[in-house]
């Protein structure tokens, strides 16, 4: 995955944010004794009935928009497919998407990701559109991270009319979700927050994802501050990722001890909505595993959604 920074990144990372630089400029010469295997831990493809379609879980669908971000995030579970045209969806694509949703009715819940869906509105518009028409779609999620590589991006007509759109069928239809990738404070700007303000106008209901991430957000104090800017922005912190084992993005991964010890501490400072949940996101594609953190012995080997054993 090429390096790809926005000039609204660059101009943090300028004005001194390590944090910043840490996410988005590709390091060189990281050593680490630990070796993952893969580029897919997660076994997207293996769950993927149709191009652009994952569907893992039962009453869950998700749809990858396109490969393109405006940023690259260097720690990416999809750094495998990101900045390239091989996630392009045609109209056929589309059309077997659709097709495959309307199928299988026990999809209640669309993931609308990507690359970023925002960055991609034309496509997201379209199937936005086709999705409202689908009476078994009871939910709609749109994952992003546009509010932290561009947010005067909002202010352009085609991601105008998306969230025109997202207005309306969360309005007349059906809820729309849009859950933000959130790792540092410095990410918080007065652009950014101000975009909060405005997202949040539509009607829609706005979460966070955060991934644990080594010498970016590994301390009490960094994730303290973040949780409670967001709490205060109306933005409900939803995850907090252990980082995914994807081949070559090991120098990112905390410590597993380290993240429980800044868990159990978070747990102690931050009011009840502004706590996220601790989620393992398990390899070999088998769910999302909420760590116990707060037990008095912390396993360090856990039961995945088959009851098979994953070690952390």
């Amino acid at each position: 995955m090429k390096e790809r920074i926005t000039p609204h990144l660059r101009a943090l990372i300028d004005a001194g944010s390590e944090a910043i630089k840490n996410q988005f400029v590709k390091m060189r010469g990281k050593n680490t004794k630990k070796k993952f295997p893969t580029l897919d831990p997660l076994e997207e493809e293996k769950y993927s009935p149709t191009k652009g379609l994952v569907h893992k879980y039962k009453r869950t669908a998700l749809i990858k928009v396109s490969n393109y971000c405006a940023g690259h995030c260097q720690f990416c579970t999809r750094c495998r497919d990101i900045g390239t045209p091989e996630g392009d969806l045609s109209k056929e694509d589309i059309k077997n998407i659709i097709t495959y949703v309307e199928k299988h009715t026990e999809i209640v819940e669309i993931i609308l990701s990507g690359g970023d869906p925002f960055f991609t509105p034309n496509v997201t518009y379209e199937l936005l559109d086709k999705l409202d028409s689908i009476k078994s779609v009871r939910v709609i999620r749109i994952g992003t991270r546009l509010p932290v590589h561009a947010p005067r991006s909002f202010k352009q007509r085609n991601v105008l009319d998306v969230l025109e759109k997202i207005e309306a069928i969360n309005r007349f239809r059906c809820p729309v979700h849009v859950l933000i990738h959130f790792n540092h404070p410095d990410e918080i700007t007065k652009e950014v927050s101000d975009l909060m303000w405005d997202l949040r106008r539509t009607g829609v209901v706005l979460f966070s994802q955060t991934v644990f991430l080594r010498d970016v957000n590994d301390n009490v104090d960094i994730l303290d501050k973040l949780f409670m800017k967001l709490h205060s922005l109306g933005v409900i912190p939803y995850y907090i990722y252990r980082c995914d084992y994807v081949a070559g993005r090991e120098h990112f991964v905390v410590p597993f001890m380290r993240e429980v010890r800044i868990m159990i501490a978070l747990w102690k400072r931050l009011p009840g909505l502004a706590l996220p949940q601790y989620i393992f996101d398990a390899p070999g594609g088998k769910g999302k595993i909420r760590v116990p953190y707060l037990s008095r012995q912390i396993p360090r080997s856990f039961a995945d959604t088959e009851g098979k054993t994953i070690e952390i």
